[in-house]
């Protein structure tokens, strides 16, 4: 039909985006813990923990294990609904003060382009979730175990890191049709997930 013009197989973007230190300027992990629990606590956890913390920088401790640790020592037996409302302050209170103002300004250049955009973090959905909704993306990332409305300390089901991050983002998009893929990373945990981009961003968010 003469004047109709039908367009197919319009591709879209991907843009890809870790959390901790990339996003933020810091990691999330202990800075969630404090607010959520105290310094003191957290502090003493430490402590106590050492000779594990020595032993996974040595390489003979997973990192998702160490991190099982801390969450049965800091928020296991915690109910869903504590540690959410605790997860939301943060957002809200915290957040805004160790956001990468680069960061919100690449996200808001990639929505404007209409692009799907994804967080993917090893830190557990619970205090990413909600900055992720607001900013409309995904969230693949570690999740906590919980069982009848109470937090275990255990991850459901792996470490969001390394090559896990990949897996994540096989399973929740069909990369074939997106034309470009960007990744934002900061880590070795990262390495995996850029390399699947053909525009990648290595430690650039200042």
């Amino acid at each position: 039909m003469k004047g109709v013009f039908i367009v197919e197989n319009m591709k879209k973007d991907l843009v890809l985006f870790d959390f901790d230190k990339t996003i933020t300027d810091r990691d999330t992990f202990f800075d969630f813990m404090s607010y959520a629990c105290g310094k003191i606590k957290v502090s003493l956890v430490i402590f106590r923990l050492f000779p594990h913390i020595f032993l996974h920088l040595a390489g003979f401790i997973d990192g998702g294990k160490l991190k099982e640790l801390f969450f049965r020592r800091l928020i296991g037996g915690w109910k869903l609904e504590t540690l959410e409302n605790a997860a939301l302050r943060y957002t809200e209170e915290r957040l805004p003060q160790i956001v990468r103002g680069a960061a919100l300004n690449e996200i808001k250049k990639h929505r404007e382009n209409g692009a799907d955009m994804a967080i993917v973090s090893a830190s557990p959905s619970v205090w990413i979730k909600f900055f992720a909704r607001q900013q409309k993306m995904d969230l693949l990332s570690t999740e906590l175990e919980i069982n009848e409305g109470t937090v275990t300390g255990n991850i459901e089901g792996r470490n969001c890191r390394g090559q896990e991050k990949v897996e994540r983002i096989k399973k929740h998009y069909d990369l074939s049709k997106y034309e470009n893929i960007f990744a934002y990373g900061d880590s070795a945990g990262d390495r995996e997930m850029i390399a699947l981009a053909n525009h990648k961003y290595y430690r650039v968010l200042k």
